[in-house]
């Protein structure tokens, strides 16, 4: 044993000085603390769950937006979308309303190639918006060309007989000039998959039985030898592409591709309304859990296809229709005049090269339901006999780089504006202010008879010549808008063949009209004062038809911001669980504190056992004894702390839902965050003694035995340093965030690996040192000592070399006897081998327990003591020394960081 003199001089009176009412005070405020942290602890997954952020939230957020025909869509979305369909830009899209984009991709050919990709799976259509008017029905356009000049020669003097009694003297020949593949029978069926057999009943079917009557069938084989010579290997030459390709659709485009570069044909046509109703998606943010961004938004437009107005009756002339009119006459109407009886092997032989140009021809003087075409869409061409040949004439198409926008206005502006168009083709004189409008009448191939005139009560019509006739529409859009364009420029004075025809009522009671001529087609005027886009294009009049119907569309916008607010639930959860990990061991610790109290026989030191047992830290002593787990369960709690007190998250900015405002996607950060409120002060103080044991409790053995010193440590190694630290690892992550380094990297991933940094540096022996002694010094000032213990005591390899002790406590040499206070926060130290003042290190059996020291034997001031104070075994030091060192270093070094 060592000598009372110098074990601890200090303590030889100190005790006996000290009043008894003094210790019984400080006895009841040690054990209502130790009570209240005992509770504290054992609630630490309730206060967890109190304080940490939870709440799960949507995966994805949907919203559906009906679209009109002013709507505006955002230039970003448009950019992606026209790209994406082979929409040759020259920079960004502007935002623009939505009858833009659809003329764009249903009405105006800016599409190059992609459109191809939408034959995909169309077997079963008989008709699409993408396939053309019907240039010729072979690929080889010489071959055809020449074939019909020889056989349409017997003709010339008695038209072509049709359908009943009806003759035609009106014809559209193969066409000679520049032509596109979607212009082609031959080529659109070749893309579509189709073979003739199908192609003659395909939705609307016909008499002819191919796969079941030899007949038929040779007919058929007739009719694609004359017309479709090509078919057969195109077909095997798409089989081969669509089973070797990445995709159908690259299939699909390198065929079109070899097919345009074979017959000379272009490859620009309308992107269709598959391509328009594509989804669009954006990504944006920092790597996810996926690998992909976080942040996604997909747009996409849903709405009717165009062919079931354009087709809804009978059909509409396109490249489809016409080629297969033979079949059906053929199969109906045709009868062998040698025997009178259905010979339509002989039919295909005789009139499949021609019938398909006088079908045609004949709507150039007939309007039948969906059956028309555009008289202006057409020039005469050469009359041979009483047969007159028409050729198709291209619609102008302005590229959407030159496209103007004229100014927005409203509906007192248009009230102005038909005034302006007066006074500018008319003079001043010819309109007040008073004066009131009837009608304004966009008047398209000289169809001035079918105006409206006084009747349109102040609207506006369109007119124009369908089948050799004149049609007039009702404006049904542009009169109602509130926030029409008005402007007039939106007239094309000047600058075109038609006209716009003003009716009037004046101030005097005399009905009056101003016809102003060279004006834009009317159907270019008309969507100029709804999409603002001035008439430097021409459209086919059935815009009329599919405007006037409606958009019938939607915009559906699904948007993820990203697993941030589930990572910051899983570890708030996972960090809980941990919490009540935490619980559970401090629940059996006490148990075993408890059990271990009540063994021990000796009943004069059981006042200072529990005087130990009510000073010691219970969180000190569970995170000491189970250092690893409750680091892991402290740091993932301490993340999701700082994750949420300082709103580190990355969504998609409010202003998406507004279509015509580009997505966004924002990550934030509140540098400040942690201070911000009171709330979030609790949560600082309550989160800063994890920071402190995660960083230092471990290198200040005992500190928690003294209450003064642990508030003071907590204050300056945890409450002060991680509200500074704190703000400079959020500014880290904004800056990060504003510079967009390190993409790749999760954005909550960031978070904790600076932290890690942070946390590793403040760990390093170079400036923990002087961290320490700095507080050391503070410490001093307010009665808190560093006891150092003696070399030689097993205690010093066991829980260190010092622990923290009150000044009254403290003496100058060091320590074989140590409080058991600080003893239950060291991981080294086994409780059940604590007896009689004495811990035997090597764990002994029960008999050597018996026969060791006895209490006379220790120094006298033991018993003086509030503590209870123990020294290692005196026969175990040399035993330790011997045999249980190296073991007891190793656990102890298990147990520390």
């Amino acid at each position: 044993m060592v000598p009372l003199a110098s074990v601890a001089p200090s303590l030889q009176g100190a005790c006996v000085r000290r009043s008894v009412t003094r210790y019984r005070r400080r006895h009841r405020l040690l054990a209502v603390g130790f009570l209240t942290s005992c509770v504290w602890n054992i609630c630490a997954p309730v206060k967890a769950w109190l304080l940490t952020r939870y709440g799960f939230v949507s995966t994805n957020d949907i919203a559906t937006v009906s679209l009109e025909w002013h709507t505006v869509l955002n230039g970003r979305l448009l950019t992606a979308l026209y790209s994406a369909a082979g929409i040759a830009l020259s920079g960004p899209m502007a935002p623009t309303r939505y009858i833009n984009v659809f003329l764009d991709f249903v009405i105006s050919p800016r599409s190059h190639l992609s459109w191809a990709a939408s034959f995909d799976g169309s077997i079963n259509d008989f008709q699409m918006d993408i396939e053309g008017q019907a240039y010729r029905c072979s690929l080889n356009g010489t071959a055809e060309r020449a074939q019909f000049a020889r056989d349409v020669a017997m003709y010339t003097t008695t038209g072509y007989s049709l359908w009943g009694s009806e003759r035609i003297f009106n014809y559209i020949p193969p066409q000679d000039g520049p032509t596109n593949l979607h212009e082609v029978t031959e080529a659109v069926l070749c893309l579509k998959g189709m073979t003739p057999e199908d192609y003659v009943n395909v939705e609307f079917k016909s008499l002819l039985n191919p796969y079941t009557n030899e007949s038929d069938a040779a007919a058929i084989a007739t009719w694609r030898q004359g017309v479709f010579p090509n078919l057969t290997a195109c077909l095997a030459r798409r089989a081969a592409l669509l089973a070797t390709a990445m995709s159908p659709a690259a299939g699909l485009t390198i065929l079109a591709t070899e097919l345009a570069s074979m017959y000379d044909l272009g490859l620009t046509n309308i992107a269709g309304s598959q391509q328009l109703y594509q989804p669009v998606t954006f990504l944006d943010g920092f790597m996810d859990l996926s690998g992909a961004k976080s942040g996604a938004v997909t747009y996409q437009i849903s709405g009717p296809d165009p062919m079931h107005t354009l087709s809804a009756s009978s059909g509409f002339l396109d490249s489809m229709l016409s080629a297969r009119e033979a079949a059906w006459w053929c199969s109906i109407q045709y009868l062998d005049p040698a025997t009178q009886q259905r010979n339509i092997t002989k039919c295909f032989a005789q009139f499949a090269s021609t019938l398909p140009a006088f079908f045609l021809g004949k709507y150039l003087t007939v309007n039948s339901g969906t059956r028309y075409l555009d008289n202006n869409a057409f020039v005469a061409a050469a009359t041979n006999g009483s047969i007159t040949a028409y050729n198709y004439r291209r619609r102008l198409t302005a590229r959407l780089e030159d496209i103007e926008y004229v100014t927005p206005g409203n509906l007192t502006a248009w009230n102005d504006l038909w005034k302006q168009l007066i006074a500018t083709v008319a003079g001043p004189s010819m309109v007040t202010p008073t004066d009131a409008l009837e009608e304004i009448c966009f008047v398209g191939d000289g169809c001035f008879d079918v105006c409206a005139n006084a009747s349109a009560s102040g609207g506006s019509t369109l007119t124009f010549k369908r089948g050799g006739g004149c049609v007039a529409a009702l404006d049904t859009i542009a009169h109602v808008l509130s926030d029409l364009y008005v402007d007039l420029k939106c007239f094309g004075l000047g600058s075109g063949t038609d006209n716009v025809l003003v009716t009037y009522m004046g101030a005097d009671g005399i009905r009056r009209q101003v016809v102003a001529p060279a004006t834009a087609s009317p159907v270019a005027i008309w969507t100029c004062l709804i999409g603002g886009r001035a008439p430097q294009s021409e459209f086919p009049s059935y815009v009329v038809e599919l405007l006037s119907q409606g958009t019938q569309a939607t915009l559906v916008l699904v948007k993820t911001d990203g697993s941030d607010s589930i990572m910051l639930n899983f570890i708030s959860l996972v960090a809980l669980v941990g919490y009540a990990y935490f619980s559970a061991e401090t629940i059996l610790a006490l148990f075993r504190i408890w059990r271990w109290h009540r063994r021990l026989p000796d009943r004069r030191s059981r006042k200072q056992r529990y005087y130990s047992v009510v000073n010691s830290s219970v969180a000190s002593a569970i995170w000491a004894r189970h250092r690893l787990a409750m680091r892991c369960v402290g740091f993932l709690n301490f993340i999701a702390w700082h994750i949420g007190a300082a709103r580190m998250s990355c969504a998609w900015t409010p202003a998406i839902l507004d279509v015509a405002t580009d997505a966004a996607y924002e990550c934030r950060v509140d540098v400040w965050g942690h201070v911000a409120s009171a709330s979030e002060g609790v949560r600082l103080v309550s989160i800063s003694w994890v920071f402190f044991a995660l960083v230092f409790l471990d290198r200040m053995p005992g500190i928690g035995i003294e209450v003064r010193g642990y508030a003071v440590v907590w204050a300056l190694l945890g409450l002060l340093p991680l509200t500074v630290l704190a703000g400079f690892v959020a500014a880290v992550c904004l800056w990060r965030i504003q510079a967009g380094y390190l993409e790749w990297v999760h954005n909550q991933l960031f978070v904790l690996l600076v932290w890690t940094v942070v946390i590793g540096v403040l760990r390093c022996h170079a400036i923990q040192s002087r961290l320490l002694s700095g507080v050391g010094r503070v410490l001093r000032l307010i009665g808190v000592y560093k006891q150092l213990v003696d070399k030689e005591s097993p205690f010093y390899d066991l829980v260190g070399d010092h622990f923290w002790i009150e000044r009254l406590e403290w003496r100058p040499a060091p320590a074989t006897y140590l409080p058991l206070s600080v003893l239950l926060e060291s991981p080294a130290v086994r409780l059940e081998d604590i007896t009689d003042h004495e811990y035997f290190a090597c764990g002994l059996g029960a008999d050597a327990r018996e026969h060791g020291s006895r209490l006379e034997n220790h120094p006298s001031w033991l018993l003086e003591a509030y503590e209870y104070y123990v020294c290692v075994h005196e026969c175990e030091i040399l035993c330790y020394g011997r045999h249980c060192a190296k073991e007891e270093v190793a656990r102890r070094a298990h147990h520390k960081p």
